[in-house]
C-alpha cells in the first residue's frame, strides 16, 4: 500500500538518539544496538504478560527510518517508552500522521538480525564480556535502569546452546546473584515482580548449565527454586516454563541420558505445564508436546506419542522469529525433527528415526546457535544406524559427536553418548565397536 502523498518520510532522529544514549548491556563503552533494543523491548513486553506484540529488527529499522511514526499497539509503545526511559511519545518522535488507514502500520515480518550492518560487535558476540547496567534506584520509578538486566537475562538464556557450559555458567551465576540481591532490596517496590521474574528465568538458565556440567542436584535445585519463586509471584508463564525444564531433568530426557530417569514425575510436571498453555508462547507449547511425546515413547505408548507429536507440529507451525527468544531461542522445525527421531528410536522404528535425524543434523550443523542440539541429534543418529545394521556408520558418527562433546565439556551430552554406546553392547565383539571404545577412551 503506497504512503499518503502528503506524508514525508524523514528519519526519526529522536528515536535513534534515545536508543544510542543507552549503554550496550554486553559491549562496554558502546551504545545499545538495534538487536539489543529488540531484545529489551520484547523482554519488557513478556515481563508485563504481553506475548503477542513482539517486535523484530526490521521493525526497528522502519521506526528509525521514519517509515512508521505511530505504533498502533499501545502496549508496544509503552514497552518502547519504558526501555528508552521517556515519559511520552513525543520525546521519541512518535505521532499520528495523515495517511491511508491501511498504511498506519505494516505488519512485522522477517527475521531478527543479530549482527546488523553498521553495528558490528567486537570479539565473539555470543560470549558477554561484562554484565553492565545497574539499578540506580528502587523507588517505584517506571523507567529505572533494571531494564538492562532484562536484556542480559534474555541474551544469556539464548546462548546456552551455543557457548561451552563452563564458559557461560560463571556469567549466569554472577548475573543471578545480582538479581537476587536486587530482588531482596525491592521488597514492596513495583519493580520487584519484574526483577523476580528475571531471577526465575536466570535460575532456569543456570539449571540447564549445571545439568550440562553433570551436576544434576544443582540443576534440580535451581529449577525448583525458580518454580517456587514464580509461584509466589503469581507468574503463571514462568512457572510453567520452570516445570518444562524440571521435567526434563527428572525424566533423564526420557531415559536417553540417565538410565534411572523418573519418567512419571517428568510426565506429571509436563501435564502441569500444559495446563497453562494459554499463557505460553508457541515455542514453549511445542516443547511441552515434544517432551510429552518422548515420554510416551519411552513407555511404548504409540498412539499417545503420535498424538503429542501432532500437537507439537501444530504449535511449531506458529513459531516466528519474534518469539524465538530467551529460553526458547533454539526452537525451530529442525528441533522437532530431533524429538521425533528420538521417539522413533524408543518405539523401535530406527529407519524412520534416521529420516528425521539426518534431516535435523543437516540443518543444525549449519546453525552455531544450536551446537548442543546438533550433537544430541548425531548421538541419536548413531543409535539409529546401529539398530539398522549400519555399524560402521554408527561408530563413526558416535565417535565424532563424543569427541566434540568432550571438547566443549558438555557432560549431559557425554552421558547421552554413553547411553548410546550401551545400546551397541550386542556388537561388542565387532571390530568397529572396539575401535569406537579406543577412540572414546582416548578422548
Amino acid at each position: 500500500m503506497p504512503r499518503h502523498p502528503d506524508t514525508a518520510v524523514t528519519p526519526n532522529l529522536l528515536l535513534q538518539d534515545a536508543r544510542r544514549r543507552l549503554p550496550s548491556p554486553l559491549r562496554p563503552g558502546k551504545c545499545m544496538s538495534r538487536s539489543e533494543f529488540v531484545t529489551a523491548v520484547n523482554a519488557r513486553l513478556h515481563a508485563d504478560g504481553v506475548l503477542d506484540a513482539d517486535i523484530d529488527y526490521d521493525y526497528v529499522v522502519k521506526l528509525e527510518a521514519g517509515k512508521h511514526r505511530w505504533p498502533r499497539d499501545d502496549r508496544r509503545r509503552s514497552a518502547i517508552r519504558a526501555v528508552l526511559r521517556v515519559r511520552d511519545d513525543a520525546e521519541i518522535g512518535f505521532h499520528r500522521e495523515r495517511r491511508s488507514r491501511a498504511d498506519e502500520e505494516v505488519p512485522v515480518s522477517g527475521s531478527m538480525n543479530l549482527s546488523p550492518v553498521g553495528e558490528a560487535r567486537r570479539g565473539d558476540p555470543r560470549i558477554p564480556e561484562v554484565l553492565t547496567g545497574e539499578i540506580t534506584r528502587l523507588d517505584g520509578g517506571e523507567y529505572d535502569d533494571w531494564n538492562s538486566f532484562s536484556v542480559v537475562t534474555s541474551m544469556l538464556a539464548q546462548q546456552r546452546q551455543a557457548v561451552a557450559p563452563a564458559a557461560l555458567l560463571s556469567l549466569v551465576e554472577a548475573h543471578r546473584d545480582c538479581l537476587l540481591t536486587l530482588f531482596r532490596k525491592a521488597e514492596g517496590d513495583p519493580a520487584g515482580a519484574d526483577i523476580g521474574a528475571m531471577l526465575g528465568e536466570a535460575s532456569i538458565v543456570a539449571s540447564r548449565l549445571w545439568s550440562a556440567q553433570g551436576n544434576r542436584s544443582m540443576a534440580l535445585a535451581h529449577c525448583a527454586y525458580a518454580r517456587t519463586l514464580v509461584e509466589r509471584l503469581g507468574n503463571i508463564r514462568l512457572g510453567a516454563t520452570a516445570r518444562i525444564f524440571e521435567s526434563n531433568l527428572h525424566s533423564g530426557a526420557s531415559t536417553m541420558i540417565h538410565a534411572d530417569g523418573n519418567i512419571m514425575t517428568g510426565l506429571r510436571l509436563l501435564d502441569e505445564a500444559a495446563a497453562a498453555a494459554d499463557h505460553l508462547s508457541w515455542p514453549a507449547q511445542a516443547r511441552i508436546a515434544a517432551e510429552q511425546a518422548q515420554t510416551y515413547a519411552a513407555l511404548n505408548m504409540r498412539a499417545e506419542t503420535d498424538a503429542a507429536l501432532d500437537r507439537a507440529r501444530q504449535a511449531a507451525a506458529g513459531i516466528t522469529s519474534s518469539n524465538r527468544t530467551g529460553l526458547f531461542s533454539d526452537w525451530n522445525p529442525s528441533r522437532l525433527d530431533v524429538y521425533e527421531g528420538t521417539c522413533r528410536i524408543l518405539l523401535k522404528e530406527p529407519t524412520d528415526a534416521i529420516v528425521h535425524l539426518e534431516r535435523a543434523s543437516t540443518v543444525l550443523d549449519q546453525d552455531p546457535e544450536n551446537k548442543n542440539v546438533a550433537l544430541a541429534a548425531h548421538v541419536d543418529l548413531a543409535s539409529a544406524y546401529a539398530l539398522t545394521g549400519h555399524l560402521d556408520m554408527a561408530c563413526t558418527t558416535l565417535g565424532n559427536a563424543y569427541e566434540q562433546l568432550k571438547r566443549i565439556g558438555n557432560l549431559r551430552g557425554i552421558s547421552r553418548a554413553w547411553r548410546a554406546r550401551e545400546g551397541m553392547s550386542p556388537w561388542n565383539a565387532e571390530r568397529a565397536v572396539q575401535e569406537l571404545d579406543e577412540r572414546m577412551a582416548a578422548a
